[in-house]
């Protein structure tokens, strides 16, 4: 269910929102429902991966590489495919990192919540 949640929202948002909004989702996804940290981080990190290769690589086609060639000419990388990979690494951390924050942050409410009512 957190696949989908993450990937639609997430996906919908990239259109109109700035690039970051894949830090929130996964946060606010994992703050809501709980699981592992571990899947929280790398449940987030791969949607956001698949969602900014996916999307990378559509544009890469569309425009032939060029686009991407060029961009990937400014960083002096070999070529846009090493860019979209490196494109799809940064922002997975970003998604992977806001799931296991928002993982995190739900455990802390959980945790004083549990001991305010044992009090």
């Amino acid at each position: 269910m957190n696949f989908f949640i993450i990937i639609l929202v997430t996906a919908l948002l990239q259109l109109f929102g700035p690039w970051w909004v894949v830090a929130i989702v996964p946060f606010l996804v994992f703050l809501i429902r709980h699981t592992s940290a571990s899947n929280a981080f790398w449940t987030g990190f791969a949607l956001i991966t698949v969602l900014w290769m996916a999307y990378g690589f559509y544009l890469h086609f569309v425009s032939d590489g060029a686009m991407s060639d060029r961009i990937a000419g400014i960083f002096s990388l070999p070529n846009g495919v090493v860019l979209l990979l490196v494109s799809a690494l940064i922002g997975g951390l970003t998604g992977g990192l806001a799931g296991l924050s928002g993982q995190l942050v739900r455990r802390i409410f959980i945790a004083d919540a549990a001991k305010s009512v044992s009090l």
